[in-house]
């Protein structure tokens, strides 16, 4: 296994920038902690969501919503217009402005769709405008599980009654939430910090990964291994091994670090460990990404511009630094085609899961696409490498 070996001392040269990025992830986990979790020592300290709402579906799913959100937040009476609404949002008065259009009851019980349009709008008050979004979520995923329990439909003649039994479902689950600070809080903080790992994943892999390929890909280096009667196909391998052998060592510390500081009983949660399954692919995913665009560059330089505007474009359009609600649309479709979204998106209905009918087959999906992903760059990279193989030939 000469590649093998090979890598791990080309790689040796990359151990300031991990240590780097995983400074950059403890400094950023840190914050998060800080800023979200309730000392021990304090009163936890509760600010009311402020939220308008303009209803022009006025069906009785858009009217049952609208009960839920007063139920949890302060509804405020704003003017239909641009600059009330500008101005409430700048002044403080209100955190979060839901438009909910028409249309949007039949978007909600259509079999084939798993959310409904909405028009929502986050105040500067970024962390209560997040609060607000998680409300929203928590709706649509907990109807979204009862369409599934009546096989896709919720029928007619039951709806009044199964909207009453999600706003039972939702005053217990969103209580538990806003007004505990043990491991019903921590478990949401756990799948916020699984986001923020993506990124580190995503920027590490494509840098660390990256100019180690480079180096390792120089004709001269490749030349020589060829000439001495290393296989191509024994050496791909030894480099594909390396990599995921490095990727999964990362993976492991980036997992320990979340559980030391937020706590292992968390472990005991049933929904603990369909996060970290979705942290694995989501790795290997990312690995497959990055080993095939890594293959198509040619010099260190690029790897290093590729490295920065991949993890911080994929980031920032996935949902790990902005809630998925506040991207457009087109944006978010676009983001579809990447792993990093689906992981967001199953992390969320994870989180989210109520205990009472639990649900996991959309965790199940995100999964499957993201190995989909995984398969289909690893045959492109190894067409690639064949190729550059019969031209070195």
């Amino acid at each position: 296994m000469r590649a093998f070996k090979l890598y791990f001392k080309v790689m040796r040269s990359s151990i300031a920038a991990i240590l780097t990025y995983l400074g950059i992830f403890v400094v950023i986990f840190n914050f998060i902690i800080q800023a979200q979790l309730p000392s021990e020592k304090e009163d936890l300290n509760i600010q009311e969501h402020k939220i308008a709402v303009f209803d022009a579906d006025q069906s009785t799913v858009s009217k049952a919503f609208t009960a839920y959100l007063a139920e949890h937040a302060e509804i405020v009476e704003l003017e239909d217009t641009e600059i009330a609404v500008n101005d409430a949002l700048f002044d403080g008065d209100v955190y979060y402005v839901i438009r909910i259009p028409q249309g949007f009851g039949a978007q909600m019980l259509d079999p084939e769709r798993n959310n409904a349009e909405l028009n929502a709008r986050g105040s500067i008050y970024v962390h209560l405008s997040i609060a607000s979004a998680q409300l929203v979520e928590s709706y649509n995923r907990t109807f979204q599980v009862y369409k599934q329990v009546f096989g896709g439909s919720i029928p007619e003649g039951q709806l009044e009654e199964t909207l009453d039994s999600i706003r039972t479902d939702l005053q217990v689950e969103v209580s538990t939430r806003a007004f505990q600070s043990g491991d019903a809080s921590k478990l949401g903080l756990l799948g916020l910090s699984f986001n923020y790992t993506f990124y580190i994943i995503i920027a590490l892999l494509s840098a660390v990964i990256g100019g180690t390929l480079i180096s390792m890909e120089n004709q001269a280096v490749k030349r020589r291994d060829l000439v001495s009667g290393i296989p191509e196909r024994q050496r791909t391998f030894g480099i594909f091994l390396a990599t995921l052998l490095f990727s999964v060592v990362l993976w492991i510390l980036l997992i320990v670090i979340l559980y030391s500081w937020l706590g292992f009983d968390l472990l005991n949660d049933n929904r603990s460990p369909w996060l970290i399954g979705v942290s694995f692919v989501h790795m290997v995913a990312i690995l497959a990404i990055v080993n095939f665009f890594i293959t198509l560059l040619r010099n260190k330089g690029s790897v290093s511009f590729f490295s920065t505007v991949f993890s911080l474009a994929l980031s920032f359009t996935s949902g790990v630094f902005v809630p998925l609600e506040f991207i457009q649309t087109p944006v978010r479709k676009l983001a579809s085609f990447t792993p990093t979204v689906w992981a967001v998106k199953a992390n969320e209905t994870i989180v989210n899961m109520p205990e009472q009918a639990p649900d996991y087959s959309f965790v199940w999906q995100a999964m499957g696409i993201m190995f989909l992903m995984a398969a289909a760059f690893l045959c492109l990279t190894l067409v690639v490498r064949r190729s550059r193989q019969r031209s070195v030939a």
